[in-house]
C-alpha cells in the first residue's frame, strides 16, 4: 500500500503538467472479449489473450500461449474495433489495434471567403474514414516468487480527417500474490506521459491514470466449479463529469467488477459491470480452438451497446 500512495501522489505531481484532456482515450479501447465480458476487467486475470495489453506483469505469473483476433463495433456499430493479440510465450506479448470511423464528412462554405448564412450554407465536398493503428509489445519478470513486474511500450499511428500523427508511450504493471489465489495488480498507464506529435505542428500528451484490480480465483465447493472474481478502479487526475462512476474537481475513477465460472471445461460463462452498464459473454473452448463473445448493454449516456466476438488458438 505504500507505493500505491506513493504512485497516486506521483499522479497527482506531474499529471496536470502539459497534458492534454481526452488525448489518451485512444488508449482506452481494451483488447480481450472475455475481459469486456468479465465488467471490462482483466489485470489478475491470466488466462485472457490480452493479458499483456492488461497487465505486462501477467506475462511472467502465467506461461499460457495462445492468439486472438477479435472483432468490435462500439456505439451500435458507429467506431469498429479490430485486434490482433499474441502471446507467444517466453514472458512477452504482442498486440495490434485498429480503430475506424468510416464516412466521415467534411464540409465546406458555398463561398469560402464568406460567413454562414441561409445564403451561404456548407455541403459535403468529401467523406473520408478516421483511423488509429496502436502497436504494443509486452514483457514480463519474475522479482520474487511472489510479485512480478512488467513494462508495454506502444506506438500509434492516428489519421483524423486530414491530419496524420505519431505516438509514443508504455505502461508500468505489477502484480503481488500475497497469499492463497489472492492477487493485487497495479498498472501505470502512460506512466511518463504518452507523447502524440500531429504533423501540423502540434504536440498532446496523454495523461498518466493509475488502474487497480483485485482478483481472486477459487472453486465452488461440491463441484469443483472454478470461478475468477476481479473488482477494478481506474484513476484520473482530471475532471471527467458524467463520464466516470466517481468525478471531482481533481480526480475521477472509473468502477468495473466481473466473474467467470466455468462449469465444464469448455464452457466460460462471464458477466460483469463496467462504469454503468452490465456486461456478459460466453467461452467456448474445443481443444485448442475457442469463440468468445461479450455484449454490453446501453449506457445512460445514450451512445448504445457494444458487441465484441472473437476466434482464438491456445499452444
Amino acid at each position: 500500500m505504500r507505493y500505491i500512495h506513493l504512485l497516486l501522489v506521483l499522479l497527482t505531481l506531474i499529471g496536470p503538467l502539459g497534458a492534454t484532456k481526452y488525448a489518451g482515450e485512444i488508449f482506452s479501447f481494451s483488447p480481450g472479449v472475455m475481459n469486456q465480458a468479465m465488467g471490462n476487467t482483466g489485470l489478475t486475470y491470466a488466462e485472457s489473450h490480452a493479458a499483456g495489453w492488461w497487465n505486462p506483469a501477467l506475462l511472467a505469473y502465467s506461461n499460457h500461449r495462445g492468439l486472438e483476433l477479435m472483432r468490435s463495433d462500439h456505439f451500435e456499430g458507429l467506431l469498429t474495433q479490430n485486434q490482433i493479440s499474441l502471446r507467444p510465450g517466453s514472458e512477452t506479448s504482442i498486440s495490434i489495434n485498429h480503430l475506424a470511423i468510416d464516412k466521415v464528412k467534411l464540409t465546406k462554405l458555398e463561398d469560402e471567403d464568406g460567413e454562414l448564412s441561409n445564403e451561404n450554407r456548407p455541403y459535403v465536398w468529401k467523406t473520408v474514414t478516421n483511423q488509429d493503428i496502436i502497436i504494443y509489445t509486452g514483457y514480463g519478470r519474475t522479482l520474487k516468487p511472489k510479485l512480478h513486474l512488467g513494462i508495454s511500450p506502444k506506438l500509434a499511428y492516428r489519421s483524423l480527417a486530414e491530419h496524420n500523427g505519431y505516438g509514443i508511450g508504455a505502461d508500468l504493471g505489477a502484480l503481488w500474490n500475497p497469499a492463497g489465489n489472492l492477487l493485487l495488480a497495479v498498472n501505470l498507464r502512460d506512466f511518463f506521459g504518452t507523447q502524440i506529435l500531429w504533423e501540423s505542428g502540434e504536440h498532446e500528451i496523454a495523461m498518466p491514470n493509475l488502474d487497480l484490480e483485485l482478483g481472486y480465483g477459487l472453486q465452488i465447493p461440491k463441484y469443483n466449479i472454478p470461478m475468477h472474481l476481479a473488482v477494478r478502479t481506474q484513476a484520473f487526475i482530471e475532471e471527467r463529469g458524467e463520464a466516470s462512476s466517481f468525478s471531482s474537481s481533481s480526480l475521477s475513477a472509473d468502477l468495473h467488477a466481473g466473474m467467470m465460472v466455468q462449469p465444464i471445461p469448455a464452457l466460460k460463462i462471464l458477466a460483469g459491470y463496467d462504469v454503468d452498464s452490465f456486461t456478459a459473454g460466453l467461452g467456448l473452448n474445443i481443444r485448442s480452438v475457442g469463440v468468445n463473445y461479450a455484449f454490453k448493454t446501453n449506457a445512460p449516456d445514450g451512445l448504445g451497446y457494444t458487441q465484441k466476438i472473437a476466434l482464438t488458438y491456445s499452444w
